[in-house]
């Protein structure tokens, strides 16, 4: 399924009904569960050339995921995760392998088609990560309208700007003017403004929830740096932070906390003392709740 006006592609292998109310989880995958290099055009161009052994999984994010997949209890709950990428939709089969790989089952992609931006004559659209991702996400709140999502992206694309304003948009936080003016300032073209108030007015009155969004610093930026964007953003450093503040949710197991924990440890060669510090630190920008965590 393609949308007949913002050049993106979308596959969903999941029918979820209309009505269902319970959690989605909706992840990017640039710098969020791979990590992907595109800070330039040549990395850019890279990126469509590359195979399922060349994609790197960031330390613990596949943990993470199966963790979320699997549930918090004794069965197995196969919560919905749905994935975003600005990569191009040729990449598909290549991030499935990937998955396979590390054994990841996703539910559905949304990719930016970039044969059919160029075809437009609007190369700058392939840098537009604000207008493609709110884009992309109201057109997957318009196939689940109800449910409860759960945000995930990183430092790296604007993720904060946009599921920020995606989150106001859908909770009822930001009137009109306010959504015209950050799309303004964010410089989305006038074209994409008309298209991302169509699918506003599309939504119904029922709309569901925005939960809780959470940034990878992948860019290592400055925690509070975020804070501008309001307190539904919680940025993470790794994904053993992560995992802590979903286990803190009572959104995965403490088995997943500890997968992630033992890859982060492993990739990044902490110590103990810098688990700790970890959590700490978590702690003290309010992530977890080291009670219900037992950690």
């Amino acid at each position: 399924m393609g949308s007949p006006r913002y050049p993106l592609t979308v596959t969903d292998d999941r029918d979820l009904p209309r009505n269902y109310d319970g959690d989605v989880f909706v992840w990017d995958i640039d710098k969020t569960y791979l990590s992907t290099h595109f800070s330039s055009m040549k990395g850019l161009a890279r990126i469509p050339l590359e195979s399922a052994v060349d994609k790197r999984a960031i330390a613990g994010m596949p943990e993470v995921l199966r963790g979320l997949r699997r549930g918090p209890g004794p069965g197995f709950a196969a919560a919905p995760l749905y994935f975003v990428s600005s990569s191009p939709p040729q990449l598909r089969a290549v991030i499935e392998r990937k998955m396979l790989i590390d054994g990841v089952q996703p539910d559905g992609f949304t990719f930016k088609d970039w044969v059919s931006t160029l075809r437009q004559l609007r190369p700058g659209r392939l840098r537009d990560h604000l207008g493609y991702k709110l884009c992309a996400l109201l057109l997957g709140r318009q196939r689940r309208p109800r449910c409860r999502e759960w945000l995930f992206g990183d430092d790296a694309e604007r993720d904060a700007e946009t599921y920020s304003l995606y989150a106001g948009i859908i909770n009822r936080e930001r009137d009109a003017c306010a959504v015209m003016g950050e799309l303004i300032a964010g410089r989305v073209t006038p074209e994409d403004r008309r298209l991302v108030f169509d699918m506003i007015d599309a939504l119904p009155e029922d709309v569901g929830r925005v939960e809780h969004i959470f940034i990878h610093l992948a860019k290592g930026t400055a925690p509070e740096e975020l804070t501008v964007y309001g307190p539904m953003i919680h940025p993470v450093r790794n994904a053993f932070q992560l995992a802590l503040a979903l286990r803190a949710l009572g959104l995965i197991d403490a088995d997943t906390v500890s997968e992630a924990r033992q890859s982060v440890m492993r990739a990044y060669r902490l110590s103990a003392d810098d688990i700790e510090q970890q959590i700490d630190d978590a702690a003290s920008r309010g992530l977890l709740d080291e009670v219900r965590l037992g950690v």
